[in-house]
């Protein structure tokens, strides 16, 4: 499914230095709605947000909220295996909406984002999550 709805007409028309802010702008949001942070508390983009308190449940939610906003389908094994904030966005932009960073990606990668970040602990939290899930 493609689409061309407000959101990525928005994405479109600013340059594409300032799309990854804009993409944050969608995703930040969503995720504090969730963990009931106020627009003043800072969420940590390479901490997981399991570990900050989101469930399966409320990561399904902001699945279909950003799958409205953006237009597109977002599986939602991605939230799983990519588990913070940064790596989300990151695979966004390489995943969801790549023609709108099509610049970005030729001159280098989108974001700096240490796999390593996430370490051993975040697999197995995601592991643990997904057998919840699947019971």
């Amino acid at each position: 499914m493609t689409s061309s709805g407000p959101w990525l007409q928005k994405l479109s028309e600013i340059p594409p230095s300032e799309r990854r802010a804009l993409l944050e702008s969608l995703v930040v949001p969503e995720f504090k709605r969730e963990l009931m942070m106020d627009e003043t508390d800072a969420l940590p983009y390479d901490q997981s947000y399991f570990e900050l308190g989101l469930n399966s449940l409320g990561a399904t939610d902001v699945r279909q909220r950003l799958e409205r906003a953006i237009g597109r389908p977002i599986d939602s094994a991605h939230l799983f295996n990519h588990p913070t904030v940064g790596h989300l966005v990151d695979f966004l932009v390489a995943e969801v909406v790549p023609e709108y960073f099509v610049s970005a990606t030729a001159a280098g990668p989108v974001a700096q984002t240490a796999p390593e970040q996430a370490g051993p602990s975040t697999k197995d939290l995601v592991d643990d999550m997904l057998k919840e899930l699947y019971r």
